[in-house]
């Protein structure tokens, strides 16, 4: 599904925007660049602290760790942009989330666009194959007094059929790491931990993984901030001038005592 980016940037327009813009041109571009982006930045924390809000937490936390602010400057041009959303997800380090392959960090928002826009329904449809024979300690040790060790083992094995699961299972046993299994009310299998950060489905049946709907987490935040942040642009746009001004004074002041030093030498 394609983004509508240019619905989802803030604009602001008025005679006194246009005087700030003219103000800033006749700033050196470096450092209009370099004020700029701090000001967006500062007039953009409403909807960095929405975004914090309509993002659910979930298992392991990772998309709410991988909200940022990323300000780019162009020096060049004496313009920034900023941009409130995920990290790019697998370009940092990690961690594993609970001793399975799923990772925690900054960086594992994978799962970003299947919470904005929505999963289709999905199905665990092939049988668990892997083989597994139940062993009975008490057992064991009858055997391996009456018969010796070795024959006491290898009778035992003999003893177990080897079966089969015997149906689908839906596990995050590899994903989030080992759980503990319990019965639960009406012969339910239960987790600890439990649902999110474990779970367990067994059927004879094929099991769905039913669609998600889109919780639109981005869009909810920015509509919900829009107003504070255009609210903010104006007041942050003007402390940006009022800094490059100031940056620019320095910097003459600076330079005016160098040579001035350099005069003395």
């Amino acid at each position: 599904m394609a983004v509508d980016y240019k619905n989802a940037m803030v604009k602001i327009s008025g005679p006194d925007l246009q005087a700030l813009r003219d103000a800033f041109k006749e700033l050196p571009k470096n450092i209009a660049a370099r004020v700029i982006g701090a000001g967006l930045k500062r007039a953009s924390k409403p909807m960095m602290d929405a975004l914090k809000e309509t993002t659910p937490k979930g298992p392991t936390g990772n998309l709410r760790r991988s909200i940022k602010t990323l300000v780019k400057k162009y020096p060049r041009d004496g313009a920034a942009v900023a941009v409130v959303g995920y990290q790019k997800a697998g370009t940092g380090g990690s961690s594993s989330a609970g001793g399975g392959t799923v990772k925690k960090g900054p960086d594992r928002a994978f799962h970003q666009f299947w919470l904005e826009f929505g999963t289709k329904e999905r199905w665990v449809g092939k049988l668990a194959s892997t083989p597994y024979a139940r062993s009975s300690r008490k057992e064991n040790k009858r055997l391996r007094r009456a018969l010796g060790a070795t024959q006491g083992r290898d009778l035992q094995e003999q003893k177990q059929a080897v079966k089969q699961q015997g149906g689908y299972i839906a596990s995050s046993f590899n994903r989030f790491g080992p759980f503990k299994l319990r019965a639960g009310k009406g012969g339910r299998v239960m987790t600890t931990p439990k649902y999110p950060k474990a779970f367990f489905i067994k059927s004879r049946q094929p099991i769905s993984l039913r669609a998600m709907s889109s919780q639109k987490p981005v869009q909810t935040a920015f509509i919900r901030s829009r107003k504070a942040v255009q609210s903010n642009l104006y007041n942050e746009m003007t402390k940006a001038l009022t800094n490059g001004i100031k940056i620019v004074e320095y910097n003459a002041q600076k330079k005016a005592d160098m040579a001035k030093l350099a005069g003395h030498l």
